[in-house]
């Protein structure tokens, strides 16, 4: 039962923070495209294709000049998943158990995202762009596979957070 618990305040841990940078993203640009329903919801999910190593990249990038747009793209890759691996590891039984529930969080995170950038690519432009770019780098198949790859990376990176905070053993 802890393992479910544990499970969804992760997820809900990690989409509220999710939530609480498309906000902000929505306040200070102002060409956000609100009127793409399918783009604002991919949004939820979308950070967490960004393996731990390109996000680390976007470091770099911000030393070689200061930009709010990159400074927030770069908390909103990093501050969701820590956060919620930390509160979760906190709340699981064991290390094992925190582990588990941040890794399903990412994978489903991810299949969700690929459903929504393949089912909303009629709907939305920017989708139908987004997965015609992943498509023709990748082609079909290589395409879900970088996104499925992605959220294991990011489950396993972010899991072993988790379980080094996790208060019980394994």
């Amino acid at each position: 039962m802890n393992f479910i618990k544990t499970f969804f305040i992760t997820l809900a841990i990690y989409l509220g923070l999710n939530a609480v940078f498309l906000v902000v993203s929505i306040i200070i640009s102002p060409a956000f495209p609100l009127d793409d329903i399918y783009y604002v919801i991919s949004a939820l999910f979308s950070p967490i294709i960004i393996t731990p190593g390109s996000s680390f990249m976007m470091v770099i990038a911000l030393t070689a000049g200061f930009d709010l747009v990159d400074f927030l793209s770069f908390l909103t890759v990093i501050v969701p998943p820590l956060v919620a691996v930390i509160i979760g590891a906190r709340l699981g039984d064991s290390g094992k158990t925190s582990f588990l529930a941040w890794f399903l969080t990412a994978v489903i995170s991810c299949v969700v995202y690929l459903l929504i950038l393949i089912l909303g690519q009629d709907a939305s432009p920017i989708l139908g762009a987004a997965w015609a770019s992943f498509e023709l780098l990748y082609g079909f198949i290589g395409a879900i596979l970088f996104m499925i790859i992605a959220g294991v990376v990011n489950g396993i990176f972010y899991g072993c957070f988790s379980f080094l905070f996790s208060k019980g053993g394994l």
